[in-house]
């Protein structure tokens, strides 16, 4: 069985055992079901094939561990057994071979085969419990390590690609800052060189400050845990709140406006929404559209356009939705499914040389699912991006008909 999925200890055990004898199936059904394992039972070696190539499409139903009777009329068990282990999502069920012969030769091609063990007819009801018990125990240790091997794998991949990022996003802000402190130290400057110089320190200071800041969010974001109307975040424990959507996105589309002019890059803000209040803590919402804004504006070329629209989605008007659309080259068709992950860069660059680590977007999506919501791509026409996030009302509007005047600015 090819999954990665740690058994639950509370789980049941699942059985399939495949025996062409009716009073096998009968004795093996009341010794095992008294102990509490769930059951699957077939009568031949094709049916019981059938079932498990229909299970293995829901992990859920597939068994722990067959008892496979070695003699049926169709296809005998070893054939069996043969197709199982030819599968590589079958392979690591435990085959314990059932068989009313003590032929060696029969045991060692049941071993040869990949049987993990064999149990004589008639059954002695304490040698086949201990022995099914035991094999079931090795089964969910088995996928126990394989899944903590693939979450390793998976961390190491991630510690390399972080450390890629870090050696590269902060060498060269590093090298700019110490080029730069060296000039201040041995150059006679001009007031307006020396304010130059120390604006181009402050801004890779400040792109160096945004990669941290990013990689302690994602962290902090692999985990996060839900009670009941708050969010445990990092070391923060923040609660949602009844907020105006509108003016957060004009709030943080502010803060963006010097940056936007240095590009000659247009913003416009639109708000079509007749309801945005939102329960949702707003250091949250700012976070969200600070990465949508600001990532539009670093893929936006010089001299091009930035638009926010507020308005109530008419497929679902009980929620209502921010849209950032920047007119920039777009994401390629083919890496659109990196956006959203971990270290997810595309080769869409930023346009003035900002920093990009991958992570952005990342956090609005963890961020967004945290806080009940939903965040969303789509191309825009007849270039660049939209990014939307999606919460729903507060309220239905007839109950907080007084804040819709605000809710229309």
């Amino acid at each position: 069985m090819s999954s990665l999925h740690i058994y639950p200890a509370e789980r049941v055990p699942r059985i399939l055992v495949v025996d062409d004898m009716l009073e096998n199936l009968q004795v093996l059904r009341g010794r095992l079901r008294v102990k509490g394992y769930e059951l699957y039972e077939a009568s031949s070696g094709n049916a019981a094939l059938e079932l498990l190539y229909h299970a293995k499409h829901d992990n859920s139903t597939l068994p722990d561990v067959i008892l496979l009777d070695v003699q049926m009329p169709d296809i005998d068990g070893f054939e069996v057994c043969r197709r199982i282990k030819a599968d590589t999502e079958l392979r690591d069920i435990p085959i314990i071979f059932l068989t009313a012969r003590g032929d060696m030769d029969d045991i060692i091609q049941g071993f040869e085969l990949g049987a993990v063990d064999y149990i004589v007819k008639p059954f002695h009801a304490a040698e086949l419990l201990t022995r099914i018990k035991t094999h079931i125990d090795l089964k969910f240790s088995q996928d126990a390590l394989r899944q903590s091997n693939a979450l390793l794998t998976h961390l190491n991949h991630e510690k390399s690609e972080l450390m890629s990022i870090v050696a590269h996003d902060l060498k060269n802000p590093l090298a700019t800052v110490r080029w730069l402190v060296d000039i201040l130290k041995t150059s006679s400057l001009s007031s307006e060189q020396y304010r130059q110089t120390l604006e181009a320190i402050s801004a890779s200071v400040e792109g160096m400050a945004q990669l941290v800041s990013n990689l302690l969010d994602a962290n902090a974001l692999d985990e996060p845990y839900h009670f009941s109307n708050t969010l445990e975040y990092g070391y923060r424990h923040i609660s949602p709140e009844k907020v105006n959507l509108v003016f957060i996105a004009a709030e943080v589309l502010g803060r963006y406006e010097h940056h936007a002019r240095k590009k000659q890059i247009t913003t416009t803000f639109h708000n079509t929404a007749t309801s945005a209040t939102v329960f949702v803590n707003s250091e949250i919402l700012k976070q969200i559209l600070d990465n949508l804004i600001s990532n539009a504006i670093k893929y936006t070329p010089y001299g091009g356009t930035v638009s926010i629209l507020v308005y109530n989605p008419s497929e679902n008007p009980s929620a209502v939705q921010v849209s950032v659309q920047d007119s920039g080259i777009g994401i390629p068709s083919h890496e659109q499914h990196r956006l959203f992950t971990k270290f997810g860069v595309t080769s869409s660059k930023p346009t003035g040389g900002e920093h990009s680590t991958g992570l952005g977007l990342y956090i609005v999506k963890k961020l967004s699912e945290a806080a009940k919501g939903r965040v969303s791509y789509k191309p825009a026409m007849p270039q660049g991006s939209i990014f939307s996030v999606e919460f729903p009302v507060f309220a239905p509007q007839s109950q907080y008909s007084s804040d819709n005047d605000d809710d229309t600015t």
